[in-house]
């Protein structure tokens, strides 16, 4: 009887590590393959805008400033990811335990306080262009990239002081918190408010804003467009049929009937 219990359990174990193999192995390529293709992405962007002097626009500043807070995601959150996969424990140390988690955070906070500057320099360049022209600089933009980049990273350097490594009784090393999670709940929470909630909130009404302007902005009419057209018609008319420098050559009989033809021709109400 307990060679027949054994067997089972042994069959179980031996499915078990390879599902998890093959799971390590999927984790790994996928893991791979969005840091890679994200990193080549946003260094992309990053060099076309700082090669090219045309490029060089208060946009184009924030979409740099996104694809820098993103490379340090991907940097920071997809790599250790891969080496965990590979040999079950973490190989960082304490240093890198503080610094990977402290680029972590700074990386998303400014990702969102990024596109925030970038929601509101497009409202305001569609919603007040005149007022555009003065507000919405380069200058001003890496003044405010620059403000974003400092805030995040004196706010973020909490997280110093609130990650550590930690050592199973099996010798299995992690990073993880220093101190019990229920504990973390108010710094979630402010995080969660500060770049999620408030960004989300004034994007809604930012573009709520853009599309109502967008919508009744009136275009031109069909029957102004006509007018305008036909207009323009019966102006350059005379000009193209008689040739540079020809005078069109009016008989008496054809002044004499000038009221008739008016009446039947409406081009010569705009002549």
């Amino acid at each position: 009887m307990s060679d027949n219990a054994d067997t089972p359990t042994n069959i179980s174990l031996s499915a078990s590590v390879s599902e998890s193999l093959e799971y390590k192995t999927v984790s790994v390529f996928l893991v791979l393959l969005v840091c890679g293709v994200g990193i080549v992405g946003n260094v992309m962007v990053v060099m076309v805008v700082f090669t090219t002097r045309h490029m060089r626009t208060p946009t184009n500043c924030y979409l740099v400033s996104l694809a820098i807070a993103d490379l340090t995601v991907l940097v920071a959150a997809g790599l250790p990811n891969v080496a965990d996969s590979l040999t079950g424990t973490w190989v960082f140390g304490h240093a890198g335990c503080l610094g990977i988690t402290y680029l972590q955070y700074l990386g998303i906070n400014v990702s969102s306080c990024s596109i925030t500057a970038f929601t509101v320099e497009r409202y305001i360049a569609i919603c007040h262009p005149i007022k555009a022209q003065t507000v919405c600089t380069v200058s001003r933009a890496k003044r405010i990239i620059a403000g974003v980049w400092i805030f995040t990273c004196i706010y973020c350097m909490l997280w110093f002081f609130l990650v550590d490594i930690q050592v199973g009784q099996d010798g299995h090393v992690q990073c993880g918190y220093r101190v019990k999670r229920d504990l973390y709940l108010p710094i979630y929470l402010i995080d969660f408010a500060i770049f999620y909630v408030i960004p989300l909130l004034l994007a809604i009404v930012l573009y709520g804003l853009i599309a109502r302007i967008l919508y009744l902005s009136s275009l031109p009419n069909q029957s102004e467009t006509s007018a305008t057209t036909l207009r323009r018609s019966c102006r350059e008319g005379p000009e193209s049929s008689g040739g540079k420098g020809s005078r069109p050559i009016r008989s008496g009989h054809s002044s004499r009937k000038q009221s008739h033809i008016t009446a039947l021709d409406p081009c010569l109400i705009y002549l």
